[in-house]
């Protein structure tokens, strides 16, 4: 006998409807939710617990993922719900934005994950995106978690029923220094910053299980309402920073204390993969109305920096059309012609 090595573990993605894609994952953990309920009817005997029968159950899927061009929209579609593309040829854009269809609920789509971790094979039905968050720092990769609720799953020796042979694409991943922050008024131009040093972006579903009578397993895993956040650092290198003292390009003074409406586009680029022609692969997430807020000069290095949250409003711009509301849409550049 012999251990088995987490550098064989792999992830596979199943839509419903669709055909298994294989997306590099690291610190992938698979969670079962099991409930017990807990006997502490009184019996004459100073004892609290006396039996546990099991209750409900729904299990999770919580990963880290570097940002390849390819294959992260996989990840944005399952947390907003709608992929266009447009182009002829490559480079192809795809926009992705909030679905909002009442006679669903609006629900975006539902997966199987497939996880290998080396020694079994576990399939999670049903699975929905709860919350995807990204993170980037200068001196590192452009990083996200992502965390699904689902059904209990299934474990196997062999691979499971709808996955094949897992084929990896050889894209390269995005490093987050080239990054490209755009802050300006909204219905206004914008202008780049470039004294950001980290920041993290959080797209958040407050997904859960619905329990119902006649089944352990959740009657269905329900994405809510969406809700949209993120924080920067930045180095101070003028003495009206935008958000706590002054203008500098954002066209508000103060924003961080105003109300404001800015738009606000961050887009990361592949600067090792071209879309056809000179074109470079890239993920942008645009807001275009979006108030900063918590402002913070801090002074713990030997030169000044400021902390700020902000929060993506809802709007008519970022989403799919006539009256409906979103706070961000996703604009992926790359090679693939069909949508997600």
């Amino acid at each position: 006998m012999a251990a088995y090595l987490v550098a064989n573990s792999y992830l596979g993605l199943l839509p419903a409807g669709g055909s298994a894609v294989y997306i590099p994952v690291t610190s992938p953990q698979v969670t079962p939710n099991q409930t017990f309920l807990r006997d502490e009817a009184l019996r004459g005997s100073p004892v609290m617990v006396y039996d546990e029968v099991q209750g409900v159950r729904h299990d999770e899927y919580d990963a880290k993922f570097y940002i390849f061009a390819d294959t992260f929209p996989h990840l944005i579609k399952s947390v907003l719900g709608v992929d266009s593309v447009s182009g002829g040829s490559a480079p192809y854009t795809h926009t992705m934005t909030l679905l909002n269809q009442p006679s669903n609920g609006s629900q975006p789509g539902s997966y199987t994950i497939m996880d290998f971790d080396g020694a079994n094979y576990f399939s999670l039905t049903n699975a929905k995106a709860d919350q995807l968050e990204i993170t980037f720092g200068a001196e590192a990769a452009v990083e996200s978690t992502v965390k699904f609720f689902a059904n209990p799953y299934t474990a196997s020796l062999t691979v499971p029923s709808g996955f094949s042979t897992p084929n990896f694409s050889t894209v390269h991943m995005i490093p987050a220094w080239d990054t490209n922050v755009k802050v300006g008024p909204t219905g206004g131009s914008q202008t780049q910053l470039n004294y950001i040093q980290d920041g993290t972006l959080t797209l958040a579903r407050k997904t859960a299980p619905i329990f119902t009578m006649g089944t352990q397993a959740p009657y269905q895993n329900f994405a809510g309402p969406i809700e949209v956040s993120g924080k920067f650092t930045a180095v101070v290198d003028t003495q009206n920073d935008p958000w706590s003292v002054g203008a500098s390009g954002t066209g508000s003074n103060a924003t961080a204390l105003t109300y404001v409406a800015d738009t606000l586009q961050i887009t990361f680029t592949d600067p090792n993969d071209t879309a056809g022609g000179a074109t470079a692969e890239s993920v942008s997430f645009l807001m275009t109305n979006v108030q900063f807020m918590n402002v913070k000069r801090t002074r713990g290095k030997a030169y000044t920096e400021v902390e700020v949250e902000f929060t993506a409003r809802a709007n008519s711009t970022d989403s799919t059309g006539g009256t409906s509301y979103s706070p961000l849409q996703a604009i992926v550049i790359n090679s693939q012609s069909t949508a997600y």
